[in-house]
């Protein structure tokens, strides 16, 4: 079977067809469509790992196809969000440099599969909560000044976070390749 063609790289698919219209919907403001798209996107994340996991689908490159899709849509919604300064335009640019990071960390570009960290891991899970309750609070009307606030004090301390993380992988592959020589 072609690595390529599996049930979790269709889903996984989904979620990256999925960042244009999310795009179109939040800047348009059609909160309710960029919520509904937004939940598509969640369950196709849940269903690709778990496909993958019990059709015995795994590679290396389903890996890092789902996880750059991830980053993708991501950074695309909160770039779209950002606009309006709900979450700070720093954010999505640091979404990406994590993740080329990540990518180049692992060699996952020789085709070794993707090594995560916990803050790494947590932010990842983190960034798709902050936007979803950033298009959620808009969908449902909890834009208020304090709702806002701190999604936006949220974004702030991602933006943290995703620096943290990136200089722990950094020290991290720093001490292994001292250990190697």
């Amino acid at each position: 079977m072609n690595s390529l063609k599996t049930v979790p790289n269709y889903l996984t698919l989904i979620r990256f067809l999925l960042v244009a219209p999310i795009c179109y919907a939040i800047i348009q403001q059609t909160w309710l469509v960029a919520s509904i798209i937004f939940i598509v996107a969640i369950i196709s994340d849940m269903l690709d790992g778990y496909a993958a996991r019990t059709l015995d689908q795994t590679s290396a490159f389903g890996g890092l196809f789902d996880h750059a899709t991830d980053a993708i849509f991501v950074c695309a919604g909160l770039a779209c969000i950002a606009m309006d300064g709900s979450v700070t335009q720093w954010l999505p640019p640091l979404v990406i440099l994590s993740f080329i990071q990540y990518a180049l960390d692992s060699k996952a570009l020789s085709g070794q599969k993707l090594v995560s960290s916990v803050i790494g891991r947590s932010n990842g899970i983190a960034y798709f909560v902050l936007l979803g309750c950033a298009v959620g609070s808009k969908t449902l009307g909890f834009d208020s000044n304090v709702f806002s606030l701190i999604i936006l004090i949220a974004s702030w301390i991602l933006c943290l976070s995703t620096i943290i993380s990136m200089f722990d992988r950094a020290i991290a592959l720093w001490r292994s390749s001292r250990n190697a020589t």
